[in-house]
């Protein structure tokens, strides 16, 4: 009796059924995407709303540049400790994505777990030292900060540390932009040919 061979036809398709279940992203994968997406875009959607409509329109709409003042670094705060614990949950996430894509080696890996953790300290420094000075200096001079003259040395000290506030909230938004971009275009099992190889260097 002579050994059973496969046809063509059913290697063909067997082939095809393999390559599919390849492509397929896992219950993990599934997940991790999820929740990659869910914990960035809260953030990135939060400091964007923060920037281009909270602080202006506390400022173009209350009476007294004090109260806007009180009422944007009020926001602030919550935002920046929303920052620190989105940071975490993220740098975990993308730590996760990067080792199911076999990409920890390559810049790809590199860069998409860098970039949380940069994020992160900005996030706590934006909060534990900028936002600290800021307070303290308000706390000193109360509304007579908004009376001082613009050469003065502590309203050119507050400014200062309002620039590094606003440095630091772009960088944030700049990275997270990145981060969704590297994700999508690399990272993400779910994608066709999603993930990368440590041969991709």
């Amino acid at each position: 009796m002579l050994p059973a061979t496969a046809s063509p036809a059913s290697a063909s398709a067997r082939r095809s059924v393999s390559l599919t279940h390849e492509n397929h992203p896992s219950l993990v994968d599934r997940w991790l995407v999820a929740s990659q997406s869910l914990v960035l875009g809260l953030w990135f959607g939060a400091m964007v709303f923060f920037s281009a409509a909270v602080a202006p329109s506390a400022f173009g709409v209350l009476p007294t540049r004090q109260l806007a003042g009180t009422m944007v670094n009020s926001v602030l705060g919550k935002l920046e400790w929303w920052g620190v614990v989105c940071g975490l949950l993220l740098i975990g996430i993308q730590i996760g994505m990067v080792i199911r894509a076999r990409a920890f080696t390559t810049w790809v890996g590199r860069l998409s777990i860098g970039l949380p953790v940069a994020m992160t300290l900005a996030a706590a420094v934006s909060k534990f030292v900028v936002s600290r000075e800021l307070a303290a200096i308000r706390a000193k001079l109360g509304p007579l900060l908004e009376s001082l003259p613009l050469d003065d040395p502590t309203r050119l000290t507050f400014a200062t540390w309002h620039q590094y506030s606003v440095w630091l909230m772009g960088f944030s938004i700049l990275a997270a932009a990145a981060l969704i971009v590297l994700n999508q275009v690399w990272l993400n099992p779910a994608r066709p040919g999603g993930g990368v190889s440590e041969d991709n260097t």
